[in-house]
């Protein structure tokens, strides 16, 4: 097994793989189902899969197989084989991203999204037509004795996330048009089997390392005064003023609605819950360099709210300020196109379904979504500096 080279560009926590990561596990992981094929490991390869900050609630590693293979009746030669993996698993090294996670329920989310929400959500379209793709193929998964999943490596495939730049409008749209199809079949099943939803009812604003910090209780009112200490800023105190009161609850209300406080005419599904740049992973066209497909990854924040909430989520997580000035109501209504259409084509259809309604229920979120995405995108700056030292 190769060694990992310590470098600025990873987190600390990835630098040094667990020694659980060894040819054992991956004779585990390997070996087809229901076989009685021989596998032999004869090499790995263990590097980050990440970059230092692009995530935050795990810890991952893009693991490179060799292995051999033969069926245990015959005796033929075995066949070589390779295999580039990426592993997800809880992290070692005691700190903040430890503390966050272990009273948490991210790796059972992210488990019951792969193993029934994703594959139900993919045959609801196929039935209607449509092969589609959400992301990546999860090899294995498991949560005691350890709780991990191993995915396919979507790099080895032609996927990117995009690095060193925002994303273009046309990149937006994809990932807004995958989006849509997600939450127009996840709509359309919350309808048709509501059973189905009730274990994601945790979220990020319901893990009790968030739920019980300093930063939540005080964290506003910390903003306010950084507000007052900057003359350019001071005219936003009254705004934030206004929001100051039982704010850390109702943001949390914003994610549990569907569970607590129900509106017959909001629009609810799952929601992805970290629609953000870095879980974007892109494929283009390798002759014009066109964009050609797009797939979410990483689903241990997702759980069963508002739709709309995922929109406010990228509004602050994904646009630039000048695409939120110029291009919102733009990429919006094309979110919103993508969302119809496919309901049409999943034989679902509604006179409650109107770009109107859409617009109404972002407003009665948008004075929280506000407070909540800022707060929350401090928080995970506060998280990975903690992380850091």
């Amino acid at each position: 097994m190769s060694s990992i080279t310590a470098s600025g560009e990873y987190d600390k926590d990835e630098l040094v793989p667990p020694h659980w990561l060894n040819n054992t596990f991956f004779e585990q992981v390997l070996k087809p189902p229901k076989s009685c094929a021989k596998i032999q490991i004869t090499n790995i390869t263990i590097q980050p899969a990440t970059k230092k900050g692009e995530h935050y609630a795990s810890v991952m590693f893009r693991v490179n197989v060799a292995y051999t293979l033969a069926n245990s009746d015959c005796n033929a030669a075995q066949s070589l084989h390779y295999k580039s993996l990426i592993v997800k698993a809880l992290p070692v090294l005691e700190g903040e991203k430890q503390l966050l996670l272990q009273d948490s329920k991210l790796f059972e989310i992210e488990i019951g999204m792969y193993t029934e929400v994703v594959p139900q959500l993919v045959e609801e379209l196929r039935l209607a037509g449509e092969v589609i793709r959400f992301g990546a193929s999860c090899l294995h998964h498991s949560l005691t004795p350890l709780k991990v999943l191993v995915f396919e490596d979507l790099t080895q495939v032609g996927y990117e996330i995009v690095r060193g730049r925002t994303l273009t409008l046309e990149e937006i749209k994809m990932g807004y048009r995958k989006l849509a199809k997600w939450h127009a079949a996840s709509y359309k099943l919350a309808k048709k089997q509501p059973a189905i939803f009730d274990k994601f009812r945790h979220s990020f604003m319901t893990i009790p390392y968030i739920v019980n910090s300093s930063f939540i209780a005080s964290g506003i009112s910390n903003f306010i005064t950084l507000l007052d200490s900057v003359p350019t800023l001071k005219a936003f105190k009254p705004y934030f003023e206004l929001l100051q009161p039982d704010w850390a609850s109702k943001c949390r209300a914003t994610y549990t609605e569907y569970f607590t406080n129900r509106h017959s005419e909001n629009y609810y599904g799952i929601c992805h819950g970290d629609f953000l740049n870095n879980n974007l992973m892109f494929s283009r066209n390798d002759a014009t360099g066109a964009l050609s497909d797009v797939l979410l990854v990483d689903y241990q924040l997702s759980y069963m709210g508002p739709l709309v909430n995922d929109l406010i989520y990228a509004f602050y997580m994904i646009y630039t300020a000048e695409q939120r000035a110029r291009h919102h109501q733009e990429l919006l209504k094309y979110y919103f196109k993508q969302f119809s259409e496919t309901l049409n084509k999943l034989n679902f259809r509604s006179d409650s379904i109107t770009f109107e309604r859409l617009q109404e229920q972002l407003k009665r979120q948008k004075i929280l979504g506000k407070v909540r995405e800022n707060k929350v995108l401090i928080l995970i700056n506060h998280i990975c500096k903690e992380c850091d030292n």
